[in-house]
């Protein structure tokens, strides 16, 4: 089987060879999830998956049409 590869400014890299370090940041209004893959301490990928806690909130815009 062939073993994941990360292109790095080293070439390409098996991502096991890698430091995988995740977190958690839970603010009021999401919650994000942070992969990042670091090479002797260089950030060589990071990614981030949000999840939004509340929808995406819409006001009403009124505005008078003609009048003359």
């Amino acid at each position: 089987m062939n073993e994941p590869m990360i292109h790095t400014s080293h070439g390409n890299l098996p991502v096991a060879s890698l430091q995988y370090e995740t977190r958690w940041e839970d603010a009021p209004d999401y919650i994000k999830f942070v992969e990042v893959y670091r090479l002797d301490g260089e950030v060589v990928r990071e990614s981030a998956h949000v999840y939004a806690k509340r929808g995406l909130l819409c006001e009403p815009v009124v505005q008078q049409i003609g009048g003359g």
